[in-house]
This record gives C-alpha cells, sequence and structure tokens, in this order.
C-alpha cells in the first residue's frame, strides 16, 4: 500500500502549479463546498471525481461529472483502479491535474542566466540605462537632420513621440507578461521595449554609412532583412527563456506568435516593394504603391481609360 504521507494531487495552473497532499481516502473533488479539494472552474461539476485507495495500494477513480467528464491518461474515465508507479495524469472539464509521489523527481532548477546584454532583462539600472541610450539616439538623429539651429526644447519634443512608444510597448509586454506568470516584470519589458526600437535603429544607420561606402544599396536591404525577420524575434526568445525561464522550443514557438503579426507586415510591404520595381503595369505608379490588402470601392483608373476620362471632360467643357 501506498504511503499516504506521499501522495500528492497537482492541479496545473500558470504559472506555478498547487499541490495538495491527500492523507486519506475516499477524496472527493468538485466545485461544490462540502468536497475535500474545491476547485472553482466553471468546466468542473459541483461534484466531479472521486479517488479511494484498495488494500492492496491501487488506487480508484470514479468519474462523477454528467456534464463535462474526466479523462485518465488520455482516455474517458467512468472507473478504473491502478497503481501508481509513475505520474498519473488526470483532466476534470479544462482542468488539468497529476497524481504524484514525494519520491518522483523534478526537474532541474532553472538559472538565471544573465551575461552581456541579456542583462537589461535582469537588472533594472541596466534596463533604465538602454532606455536613455534609445533617447540619445533619437536625439541626435533630430538633430542631424535639422536644416537650422534649433532651441533645446525642440529637439527634446521630437524624442518624445518615440518615448512615450516605448513605454507603450513596454506596458503592452508586461500586461502579456502578467498574464503568463502572475507577476509584474516591467524593467524587463522596458529592456526588451528599448531594445526592440534601438538596435533596428542603429542597424539603419550601419547600412547608411556601408551603402555610402561600397556605392550600393544591398547593405541596407541586407540589414533590413535582418532587423524586420530575425531581430525580433531573437529579442523576444531570449526574453522568455531569460524572465519565463521557457524551455528552448516552447521558447521558440511564443517568440514567434508575438512577433507574426510584424513579420506578416514586413512579408506583404517587402512583395508589394518587388512588385513595384521589377512589374510592368497599366496602373498608375501610385496605386502600385498600396498595400497588398487593396480593399477599396472602386478600382483605380488605368492610364488609358484616365486620358480617355480627361479628353471627354475636356470636349465637354470647350465653349
Amino acid at each position: 500500500m501506498a504511503d499516504l504521507n506521499s501522495l500528492l494531487l497537482e492541479i496545473q495552473l500558470r504559472p506555478l502549479s498547487q499541490y495538495y497532499r491527500l492523507t486519506k481516502f475516499p477524496v472527493r473533488i468538485g466545485r461544490a463546498l462540502d468536497n475535500d479539494i474545491i476547485l472553482s472552474d466553471p468546466t468542473i461539476s459541483p461534484h466531479h471525481l472521486e479517488i479511494d485507495q484498495t488494500e492492496q495500494g491501487k488506487l480508484c477513480f470514479r468519474n462523477l461529472s454528467k456534464e463535462n467528464g474526466s479523462r485518465l491518461n488520455g482516455k474517458a474515465l467512468t472507473a478504473a483502479s491502478l497503481a501508481i508507479t509513475q505520474p498519473i495524469n488526470l483532466r476534470l472539464g479544462n482542468r488539468r491535474m497529476r497524481l504524484l509521489t514525494t519520491a518522483m523527481q523534478v526537474t532541474q532548477t532553472s538559472v538565471n542566466h544573465c551575461r552581456g546584454w541579456s542583462k537589461v532583462f535582469c537588472y533594472p539600472l541596466c534596463a533604465l540605462g538602454l532606455v536613455g541610450v534609445t533617447g540619445l539616439a533619437f536625439f541626435y538623429e533630430s538633430y542631424l537632420q535639422s536644416i537650422f539651429r534649433k532651441e533645446l526644447v525642440y529637439y527634446l519634443s521630437s524624442v518624445m513621440p518615440y518615448l512615450l512608444g516605448l513605454i507603450a510597448l513596454a506596458l503592452l509586454i508586461a500586461g502579456i507578461s502578467r498574464l503568463a506568470n502572475q507577476r509584474w516584470e516591467f524593467f524587463p519589458a522596458l529592456g526588451l521595449a528599448a531594445l526592440c526600437m534601438l538596435v533596428p535603429h542603429l542597424l539603419g544607420e550601419l547600412g547608411h554609412a556601408l551603402n555610402y561606402l561600397v556605392t550600393a544599396n544591398w547593405p541596407l536591404e541586407s540589414l533590413l532583412l535582418l532587423s524586420n525577420f530575425l531581430l525580433i524575434p531573437l529579442l523576444f526568445y531570449t526574453y522568455i527563456r531569460t524572465v519565463h525561464h521557457a524551455e528552448p522550443w516552447s521558447a521558440l514557438g511564443i517568440a514567434l506568435l508575438f512577433s507574426a503579426p510584424l513579420l506578416v507586415y514586413q512579408a506583404i510591404d517587402l512583395t508589394d516593394q518587388w512588385t513595384v520595381k521589377h512589374e510592368f503595369t497599366g496602373q498608375a505608379d501610385f496605386n502600385r504603391n498600396l498595400s497588398a490588402w487593396d480593399l477599396r470601392l472602386k478600382p483605380t483608373l488605368s492610364i488609358d481609360e484616365y486620358f480617355a476620362e480627361t479628353e471627354k471632360q475636356l470636349v465637354s467643357s470647350s465653349p
């Protein structure tokens, strides 16, 4: 018979699970207040599952739910009994849980690896310093683009929209992190937002310098492709691995998921640019510069139709 003090029921939640030690049987689980373990999930029945133990040490499971039912190790459960030699997976409604023993091993501890530029995700001063560098970079760009000498307040006002956008992006990232791990991570999010704005800006400046050096456009175009399609997913991947301690493949999937809208937009814009550059069409050039999602009630006139309409108007307006 299994030791009662070694049996645990793990309720899997985001981001941290809850554990209940099973010290007596039978154990009844449900949403009603007279259960031994009460779950407030609306997909859980008032009395959903009963767990008992036989004299031989096996665990007996009995489904009590008529609504959403129970699943044991991936299979629909009515009644079953088995020995606990490995984790037993249960699903009640939409709630996942496991039966464990204290002798089972846990996964290795996630260690904070904050080295090099990833320190902005771990140390608030590094994140604030990066925000300052980002502000100075845009301040310097505004200064270089000014033909005439301006007052200091002019340059500060030109930087403010970038800083406000940076803070808004940081709040969005921090809010998503709050939903994922139930705690606020504002300074790591601030560092990520600053990197997302600063690094593409620096790559653009480097591309312009290389264009001038080699007298060609391919350096800037290559760096923009690198920035648009690789940089943002890489930054999100590092953030998720460092702050959320996600597994590599899970972090990669989440990074691609959050980067997908930007990647799709960049792909559409790149397709439009390629089409305008290489394809001849009878449509006016300004119409071809529109997005690929060209949804309008009336199409733009072709050049031939435009001249015909113009000639008609000239004839009708002549005395």
